[in-house]
């Protein structure tokens, strides 16, 4: 295994302490994430430990101030990450999170006091949802819910259900058990997306996770009608799209004035090679003019995935974490140099529980990288002959002549935002 050693060549050497500023995504959102290290099986009790400890520990300072519950809170532990029949949806087939692990949500509840508790703490909430609609509400055939009326939707003299709009054949590439697509063309799916949201947003979002949305599961009609609601929503709420199995810049192009944050990559986990895979993925995104163009109330990000560093879990796996990330030191901090060099969001994936010293202060709030995060722009992979020219003088016992071999250099210019110089240079340069 080749390691990624990194040097800063800054011309612009950021040491201070800045405070992000995400509303509306006007930076790169920052935050933590519990499928990493919880998979789906997080509770009430284990997510408030995470958040607290980002207040806590001050993390809110460096910008990391969204909490979000990723997949399957509403799934009971008896059923599985790919089951059927185990959720606790309303009457109305939408989706309530599971009391035995979230008890304050007893009563229909929804997750209202768990959002008042992290505004408390200083911080944003997120959810996770999965689009279309539920196989379990196709099964019940739950009547959908006008918003207008509180009474079951009516059109052309029929009351529509979730079989009227369900659409069995687009089940979700890797849940088909458990989510299909659904009409978003017709009056009633327009009228179950609402319903839906409207609940959601009642408990006090600031972050909504839309997933088997785009990549490989694009569904242009259900993104732009969710972003239309969440538009008119009184609060700002960071709308992001996952996974990016399949995506490319062509393909984003086609949504990011509607979103804040997209996946361009598949789950990212901690092993080497998936890091370098992402040198490729984020010179494209860069290439294309995506980092920072216009999105939703704000700006939109090409997001390369959450940090799985520190304590993690499994992929898809019914254990919480239990072992140390596969990543070595210098591995974690090339991630991060990558991550906030492209401007992606940075989303901490590991048990905040069990965070060392060293993954915060070395990593995670390194603070001149935080700020390249939010206070850089023209961000882009360098060309060959620069390539050449810093290989040479930094690498000169491993660049042949005419020849990058392996050297990848990003480099960015310091933006109008208070406290960079216009114009100055950054440039970061990796060999792997």
């Amino acid at each position: 295994m080749k390691f990624l050693s990194v040097i800063s060549l800054c011309f612009l050497l950021c040491l201070c302490v800045h405070s992000v500023l995400s509303q509306n995504a006007n930076t790169p959102p920052r935050g933590w994430n519990s499928y990493d290290s919880f998979s789906w099986i997080i509770t009430e009790e284990q997510y408030l430990q995470n958040a607290q400890i980002i207040s806590d520990q001050l993390l809110s300072q460096y910008g990391y101030e969204y909490a979000v519950v990723d997949y399957l809170w509403y799934r009971s532990l008896s059923g599985g990450s790919n089951s059927r029949g185990n959720d606790c949806i309303d009457e109305w087939g939408r989706m309530h999170p599971d009391a035995k692990r979230w008890p304050s949500s007893v009563g229909w509840n929804g997750f209202k006091n768990v959002a008042d508790k992290v505004h408390g703490m200083g911080l944003k909430f997120g959810i996770h949802l999965m689009a279309g609609i539920s196989t379990q509400a196709y099964d019940a055939n739950t009547p959908i819910l006008d918003t207008t009326t509180g009474k079951a939707y009516e059109e052309s003299g029929k009351v529509w259900h979730a079989k009227d709009i369900g659409i069995p054949e687009r089940a979700c590439k890797w849940m088909d058990k458990g989510f299909m697509a659904l009409n978003v063309t017709s009056g009633a799916g327009k009228a179950f997306l609402k319903s839906l949201y409207q609940l959601y947003t009642s408990w006090g979002l600031d972050f909504v996770k839309l997933d088997c949305v785009f990549g490989e599961d694009l569904d242009f009609d259900e993104i732009t009608y969710v972003s239309q609601i969440l538009k008119d929503n009184k609060s700002p709420i960071v709308f992001s799209l996952s996974p990016g199995v399949g995506a490319t810049p062509d393909m984003a192009k086609k949504i990011n004035g509607v979103v804040n944050t997209y996946r361009v990559t598949g789950d990212d986990w901690d092993q080497w090679s998936q890091v370098v895979s992402h040198f490729d993925v984020a010179r494209d995104f860069a290439a294309a003019n995506l980092i920072g163009a216009q999105g939703l109330n704000g700006k939109s990000w090409p997001d390369l995935d959450m940090l799985p560093f520190g304590w993690l879990t499994d992929p898809a796996d019914n254990e919480g974490p239990h072992r140390l990330t596969n990543l070595n030191l210098v591995e974690q901090q090339t991630q991060m140099t990558l991550w906030c060099m492209a401007k992606s969001p940075i989303i901490y994936g590991g048990d905040l529980r069990n965070l060392d010293s060293w993954t915060k202060d070395g990593v995670i709030i390194n603070p001149t990288l935080l700020f390249i995060n939010s206070n850089s722009s023209n961000n882009t992979e360098a060309c060959e002959s620069f390539l050449l020219l810093l290989g040479r003088i930094f690498f000169s016992s491993i660049v042949a002549e005419g020849s990058s071999n392996g050297i990848r250099a990003w480099i960015a210019t310091g933006n109008n935002g208070g406290q960079t110089p216009q114009g100055r240079i950054s440039t970061l340069l990796f060999s792997i």
